[in-house]
C-alpha cells in the first residue's frame, strides 16, 4: 500500500502568523487488490472549527503568545479520487480509474461523511462497480 497525503490549497484559507493554514487536507491509499490496482480518496475539513469566532481568537491568543494553534474537531469524508485531482491540480495518473468508491456513490452522493469505519464504502471487487 502507498497512501499520498497533502494540503488542499485556497486562497480563502485562514492566515497564522503570516502564514496561510490550509483547511482541507487530502489522502489517496493505492494498493493491489487480486492483481489489481485499487485507490480510494479521502478529505479532512477542519473548516468548521477555524472558522468559528471563537477558533479564530483562540488562534490570534495562540500566535501572541507564541504557542501552537489549539487543534479541534474535524471532518474526514470518502470522496470520488477524481475530486483529489479536481482540488488539487495533480495528475493522479491511473489512481481515477482504479477508484474502489462505486460508481453510483460517485454520482449520487459524492462526498460521503465518515463516523466510523463502517462508514466506509470498499467493494471486494473492481467489476460492476
Amino acid at each position: 500500500m502507498t497512501v499520498f497525503t497533502g494540503p488542499v490549497l485556497e486562497d480563502s484559507d485562514p492566515p497564522y502568523r503570516g502564514v496561510q493554514v490550509p483547511l482541507r487536507f487530502w489522502k489517496v491509499a493505492a494498493f493491489m487488490h487480486d492483481g489489481d490496482l485499487a485507490a480510494t480518496a479521502y478529505v479532512l475539513d477542519q473548516s468548521p472549527d477555524l472558522t468559528k469566532d471563537a477558533a479564530a481568537q483562540a488562534m490570534a491568543e495562540a500566535a501572541r503568545a507564541g504557542d501552537p494553534p489549539p487543534l479541534g474537531a474535524f471532518r474526514t469524508f470518502q470522496v470520488p479520487m477524481a475530486d483529489i485531482a479536481n482540488l488539487t491540480g495533480l495528475d493522479l495518473g491511473p489512481l481515477p480509474a482504479a477508484d474502489r468508491l462505486p460508481a453510483g456513490v460517485r454520482a449520487a452522493r459524492r462526498w460521503t461523511l465518515l463516523e466510523s469505519y463502517d462508514d466506509i464504502t470498499m467493494p471486494t471487487s473492481q467489476k460492476g462497480t
